[in-house]
């Protein structure tokens, strides 16, 4: 892991030192057109009385537009909601939220100081960045978390509800698990970062000739982590919901005879984990890397080949513990 995580770090020096030249300074961007924009609102006062910035290439757009189709043209309508709507948006996979949450977050806004405008300072984007690294352990730490307390449910779904859960056997297999879904989550997002940065060299080296988006070049590798953990939020939701309300003991029986329809056949956790995890987390890297579908996709099987090869090893080392089962329903749980 330490071999991968120095690689990581010399790939993300690499492609910082080539995308800094591109762009000194990063901007926020408009989250419908993703067009670069210098500020997203100007403060007259105080913090409560603000302002919000228009996109100008959408209010170009929508010029001459008849007024009933016409919509509003600020660059992010997100600055004003709140937590609980980013969240329900975030589920929803909102491609304006995660443009808020990834390249908005924590910019500074225009003021307004006595009749004359100051501009954001210069040196905010070195905030911006350690912010963001700050958001990753912040906002990954629980999710991994409920990752972890997820799967120990699912590995364990018959204890007895007279047993005490504070026992030293059941915190033990508890923090096994939780190692074991650190280590993973690890190697799932190493070998993602190092899949998007031979992709984005080699599309870089094929496009050498065609403009660089304003997306493009705002991007930083620290937003690869960011945005797999903000796509996982759908996944363990539902992963949760199956863990706290199991299926109905009975299969609910069919009226026409359709085999892999029926409860017995379908393994839930696996099609919520994987199939629709798989697709959350590629539209997230749709949204920041701005190439097609198909490069998402084989970065994400990248992940997965990484994430597999350390399931082994973690799968071993689970069944050192003294639970061969657990170990083999470890490697079924965790093996897309």
């Amino acid at each position: 892991m330490a071999l991968v995580a120095s690689l990581v770090v010399v790939l993300a020096r690499a492609r910082h030192t080539r995308t800094k030249s591109l762009l000194p300074t990063p901007m926020p961007i408009c989250t419908t057109c993703t067009t670069a924009v210098p500020y997203l609102y100007t403060i007259y006062g105080s913090p409560q009385n603000l302002r919000l910035e228009q996109c100008t290439k959408c209010a170009r757009d929508q010029r001459d537009e008849p007024p009933e189709t016409k919509t509003h043209s600020f660059a992010d309508p997100y600055v004003e909601h709140d937590s609980l709507t980013l969240l329900l948006d975030l589920m929803l996979l909102k491609r304006a939220v995660f443009r808020h949450l990834l390249y908005n977050r924590g910019t500074q806004p225009r003021q307004s100081v006595g009749g004359v405008f100051v501009d954001p300072p210069a040196g905010a984007s070195r905030e911006r960045e350690k912010l963001r690294w700050l958001n990753i352990l912040r906002f990954g730490g629980p999710l991994v978390c409920i990752d972890a307390f997820i799967r120990w449910s699912h590995l364990n779904p018959n204890q007895p509800h007279d047993l005490s859960p504070w026992t030293r056997q059941t915190m033990s297999a508890l923090f096994m698990t939780f190692v074991g879904v650190c280590t993973e989550t690890l190697a799932f997002h190493g070998g993602v970062i190092c899949a998007c940065f031979l992709v984005l060299s080699i599309a870089d080296q094929l496009q050498r000739q065609r403009r660089i988006s304003d997306i493009r070049r705002e991007f930083r590798f620290s937003l690869i982590p960011l945005t797999l953990f903000y796509s996982s939020l759908t996944k363990l939701f539902l992963l949760f919901l199956l863990t706290i309300w199991r299926p109905s003991s009975e299969p609910i029986r069919l009226p026409f005879d359709v085999q892999f329809l029926d409860d017995e056949g379908i393994d839930r956790e696996w099609i919520v984990r994987n199939v629709l995890g798989g697709m959350s987390a590629g539209f997230g890297l749709r949204v920041i890397l701005d190439i097609h579908p198909f490069f998402t996709t084989m970065i994400i099987i990248a992940g997965w080949a990484v994430k597999t090869a350390v399931s082994h090893l973690v799968s071993r080392w689970v069944a050192m513990g003294g639970d061969a089962q657990m170990g083999e329903a470890w490697l079924a749980y965790s093996i897309p």
